[in-house]
């Protein structure tokens, strides 16, 4: 930047130095040396006449030439010197900007809503022993962001997500997960995920790019769900859904509702819901049942007890989630099923 200002400088003092000869030369026709007064009133006139105004008329024709072509010169050199400034000034704030990289295995979170902060403060503590990128796209500016600006891998991006061109900047399709926040600055909140969820579906169709990107869409509007879920959305969510269920169990069952606060908060005091992977058990687990998987993780990682885990469900190579299930309903495990799990942290 110093180096572009050093480069324009020259030219300033040329413009400068012409501008004081072409005075001068006005003061000597006007006899403005003559005292101070006429002196300053040659100067003033000069000076209102840079300025793009015309002034009382010199009473010489030399003057009145002088007086004429410093009106037209100061017109362009000082719009050309105030452009110039004005680009400078706009090229070194542009590259003030956090430098933006190329993402990998990041959450994208489109849209900004109260929720946003405390999404990206539970996501921070969830990947506290492995970072992970951060990168929040909105279409409107962003305000009240307190301690979040400062996290090094965190990134707020001024722009248009339901734009294919966006999404594919930030890298969407090497995204572990993209969330559709509701914009609630908007009139229709779940049209625009709609539109998001199928902008990001049109990236899994170009070559060469990943499949299956992962996406959670909040939904505002009940009647929307189905909208969402033909868009591409894989998990929709709405906080009416679960607020409703969980106030009616601590109808039921009172303080049921400080259950759910502590499983859905990421900290190192409470317990959270985790996968352990088919890559990440022993293939000896294979065929067994539901009551054999509790005793070998009762036996073999429960016992830790920095981190003692309690199985409670499984996850389905489909999908399909089976929570403290049935001898009906699951008989043995399959190579693509997944542990589910409760610990303080991530298992294994």
């Amino acid at each position: 930047m110093q180096s572009v200002y050093l480069k324009f400088l020259p030219i300033v003092m040329a413009i400068f130095a012409l501008i004081a000869s072409l005075i001068t030369l006005l003061l000597w026709s006007e006899n403005g040396f003559m005292s101070k007064a006429a002196a300053w009133e040659v100067v003033e006139n000069a000076i209102i006449t840079l300025m793009g105004e015309y002034p009382e008329k010199p009473t010489t024709i030399t003057g009145r030439v002088i007086q004429l072509f410093l009106l037209v010169f100061g017109t362009l050199a000082f719009g050309t010197i105030v452009g110039k400034i004005s680009s400078l000034f706009v090229a070194h704030a542009l590259s003030q900007e956090k430098v933006v990289k190329n993402f990998n295995d990041h959450i994208i979170i489109c849209n900004w809503n109260n929720k946003a902060p405390t999404i990206i403060h539970q996501l921070l503590e969830a990947n506290k022993h492995h970072l992970r990128d951060i990168v929040i796209i909105s279409a409107s500016v962003i305000e009240d962001l307190d301690d979040l600006e400062s996290q090094r891998n965190v990134y707020f991006i001024q722009a248009d997500p339901t734009h294919h061109v966006t999404l594919e900047k930030f890298q969407a399709s090497q995204a572990k997960a993209i969330i559709l926040l509701a914009d609630e600055e908007t009139e229709g909140p779940d049209e625009k995920n709609t539109l998001i969820a199928l902008a990001i579906k049109h990236l899994e169709q170009i070559p060469n790019r990943q499949k299956d990107i992962h996406v959670i869409g909040e939904l505002v509007n009940l009647d929307r769900r189905r909208h969402l879920k033909e868009a591409g959305v894989d998990e929709v969510i709405s906080a009416r859904d679960y607020s409703s269920g969980i106030i009616a169990q601590s109808a039921v069952f009172k303080n049921m509702s400080m259950v759910y606060q502590q499983l859905l908060t990421y900290s190192d005091c409470s317990n959270e819901f985790y996968y352990i992977t088919p890559e990440q058990y022993p293939g000896y687990l294979l065929g067994k049942t539901f009551t054999e998987l509790s005793t070998w993780i009762s036996n073999d990682l429960g016992s830790q007890e920095e981190n003692p885990l309690i199985l409670i469900g499984i996850k389905r190579g489909n999908g399909e989630i089976l929570l403290n299930p049935k001898q009906s309903h699951f008989q043995r495990l399959a190579a693509e099923d997944s542990l589910i799990v409760m610990a303080y942290n991530q298992p294994m």
